[in-house]
């Protein structure tokens, strides 16, 4: 096969000779093929953003070079880096990066103006784009007016605008419901095995691995293995690259089946959580597969709020892990099994949750959020959640202004929603966007 990208001897530092210097790619040597769909692996903080950076020419490697399609983008000022973005490479974006002043369909022509197009011209390749990713309903629109699956949407095919051969997506499912990150995923799919383009995903997520053809596992800025994938092969492949980590690094002690399944178990059903919550939710784990716990002690501990000892999940969250896990128990603590349960069911993750009981918070509210009000609020909902702030608080949280970082509700709104949100942490109420407002 044909390399489309050549990577050899790369080393990249952000603020180099720095008290705060950071060696983000060590030495770093590799092909991509051109058609494959490959993808770098790894924890956060591993290096993958920064490869996908190099690759783009968004940052400039200190060591080593960089070839695309035989060119060497390492030796390119930043004119010819722009040029050669125009239409070499389209970039997909975990925070969507839609100019927010900018219709739906002007966001996805722009880059063809940039190329030279003509406005008319782009417009109406922007609207074949719009409505391949059915989105042309959307095309006036701005992006505040659009979902997180939407917007992601957008930016698919804004990376598509100049028809580029490759094209990266740095963590695309980062600000996705499981619904929306499916769809993102079949499309990428899509543009690999139907429009002939090489694909480059990063991701810390197991599940979204199951369409690569190869792998590239990283970790401490260093490529640590490259796997070619086929189908049913993701599973082990993943499982025997957690094994060799924990063994390499020593954070399993004596390595077995129940050290690594809670360690896959813990980063997979708390996505989103912080890193406590995590480890202390894998120390338990890790107590009820060795039977140290039994079951109602294992929901106790990890509703139980963190202050007090616990992971603080809430209850219904803590009822659907519980059951998860205790499924896991009654088949086997085997990691490959653990990895294909993972690929075949995703367990709601936080963002899904919030999401969820955000819509059903609002349903019945007349006024019209922006996106910053929905961010704001969203971020109440997670603190009262996980029990950091008090119902007091949130109601306070809900009337404080927008320019005070707050959501800029009414008095009765705030009031109103804060009451809806206890119902939830009460347990009282099965909460899905479905749901009507007694």
């Amino acid at each position: 096969m044909e390399p489309i990208i050549e990577i050899n001897n790369v080393n990249l530092w952000y603020e180099k000779g720095k008290p705060i210097e950071v060696h983000a790619l060590n030495n770093i040597t590799l092909k991509i093929n051109k058609g494959d769909y490959a993808a770098f692996f790894g924890p956060s903080g591993c290096g993958k953003t920064s490869i996908l950076y190099a690759i783009s020419g968004i940052d400039k490697v200190q060591d080593g070079t960089v070839r695309i399609n035989n060119q060497d983008i390492s030796a390119l000022n930043d004119q010819e880096l722009a040029i050669f973005r125009q239409a070499g490479i389209g970039i997909v974006f975990q925070q969507f990066n839609l100019i927010p002043s900018l219709s739906v369909l002007k966001n996805v022509s722009l880059p063809m103006l940039f190329a030279g197009a003509s406005s008319k011209e782009a417009d109406a390749r922007a609207s074949k784009l719009l409505e391949r990713l059915d989105l042309t309903q959307y095309a006036h629109r701005y992006p505040f007016e659009l979902s997180g699956g939407q917007q992601q949407r957008v930016g698919i095919a804004r990376a598509l605008a100049n028809d580029p051969p490759i094209i990266i997506a740095d963590e695309p499912l980062g600000n996705l419901d499981s619904n929306n990150a499916q769809k993102v995923l079949a499309f990428l799919k899509e543009l690999n095995e139907k429009d002939g383009r090489t694909v480059i995903m990063v991701t810390h997520e197991a599940w979204s691995l199951r369409d690569v053809k190869t792998i590239f596992h990283m970790r401490d800025g260093a490529v640590t293995g490259a796997e070619a994938m086929s189908e049913g092969m993701v599973a082990e492949a993943l499982s025997k690259h957690l094994y060799d980590q924990l063994t390499v690094t020593g954070n399993a002690g004596a390595v077995g089946e129940e050290n690594i399944s809670a360690r896959v178990l813990a980063n997979f059903l708390l996505r989103g959580y912080s890193m406590d919550e995590i480890e202390r939710f894998e120390s338990f784990v890790m107590k009820r597969f060795e039977n140290k716990l039994t079951h109602a002690e294992f929901l106790e501990c990890i509703h139980k709020p963190f202050i007090e000892g616990g992971v603080g999940l809430w209850k219904k969250k803590a009822e659907r892990v519980v059951a998860y896990i205790e499924d896991v128990l009654e088949k086997r603590k085997e990691v490959n099994h653990i990895y294909e349960i993972i690929e075949k069911h995703q367990e709601i993750s936080l963002y899904d949750e919030v999401k969820n009981i955000r819509e059903w918070l609002l349903q019945g509210y007349a006024g019209k959020l922006t996106g910053e009000q929905i961010e704001a609020l969203d971020q109440v909902i997670t603190d009262r959640l996980r029990k950091y702030i008090s119902k007091e608080h949130v109601v306070i949280l809900l009337k404080l202004s927008k320019n005070r970082n707050g959501v800029g509700l009414s008095f009765r709104a705030a009031q109103i929603i804060s009451e809806k949100l206890e119902l939830v942490l009460q347990g009282e109420e099965n909460i899905t966007p479905q749901h009507k407002e007694a």
